[in-house]
Formats: structure tokens, C-alpha cells, sequence
């Protein structure tokens, strides 16, 4: 992190331009109050969710409301979204949906065949390849 604030808070003669760190260091500190944020509110959730015994598929629902909700919380604030954290709120809302529809077939193997897909569309055949080819 401080190679990047180096890197991107100098001005073009390579001296240090102040204004530019006080943006980086306003943004690091609004990125980690989301985090904090969001992780205050799955442990409020998980209370809740265990105290009121609403079961697991409403519980995982909750957790996914709240992975997402953070994340466009942070791009509507201009605080850069997390791609991780959007992959994770999605297979968290999948999972509960599952468990809340009482789905008898096993979620792993749908799980593994996507991510197989994924990896050879992303990996293996990625778009640019195929661009000006014919």
C-alpha cells in the first residue's frame, strides 16, 4: 500500500504533492470504516439470526443482503468495490436460496461445474484472443 500512495502522490517532478496525499489517506480511512462497518453488521445479523432461530437459509440470506449492500454502498461513496466480496455475496445468496427452497439436490457439484465453465471462458478462451482472428 505505501508504494502505491508513493507512487501516486507525487507530482510530476517527483516531490511529494500534499493534496494528493490527503485524498489517498481520506479514501484509505472511508475504505476502512466500510470494512469495519460491514463486518459489525454480520455479527449483529448473526446474533439476531441465531437468537431468533429463523434457520439456516434465511441466516445466509441475511449474510449475502449484507455482503452486497456493503459493496454498493461503496460504489455509490466512490470507494472502489470488491470484486471478492460481490463473488462471495452472490454464493452466499445462491446457498441460502438453496437451503430456504429446501432443493434436494447437492449445491457442490452445480458449484464446481460453474466454476469449471468459468475458468475455461476466462482462462482458457478469454475474449481478447479471439478478437481480429477469423
Amino acid at each position: 500500500m505505501m508504494r502505491d500512495m508513493m507512487k501516486w502522490c507525487c507530482g510530476p517532478d517527483g516531490e511529494p504533492d500534499f493534496d494528493k496525499m490527503t485524498q489517498f489517506m481520506e479514501r484509505h480511512d472511508r475504505t476502512s470504516k466500510f470494512e469495519a462497518a460491514g463486518w459489525a453488521l454480520f455479527f449483529i445479523w448473526v446474533g439476531i439470526a441465531w437468537l431468533a432461530d429463523v434457520g439456516l437459509g434465511v441466516g445466509l440470506l441475511g449474510v449475502a443482503a449484507i455482503t452486497l449492500g456493503m459493496q454498493a454502498i461503496r460504489r455509490v461513496a466512490g470507494v472502489p468495490v470488491e470484486g471478492f466480496w460481490v463473488l462471495v455475496g452472490l454464493a452466499f445468496a445462491v446457498a441460502g436460496l438453496w437451503q430456504w427452497l429446501g432443493v434436494q439436490k447437492p449445491l457442490a457439484p452445480f458449484v464446481l461445474i460453474a466454476v469449471g465453465v468459468a475458468l475455461l471462458f476466462w482462462r482458457v478462451w478469454p475474449k481478447s484472443s479471439h478478437r481480429g482472428r477469423r
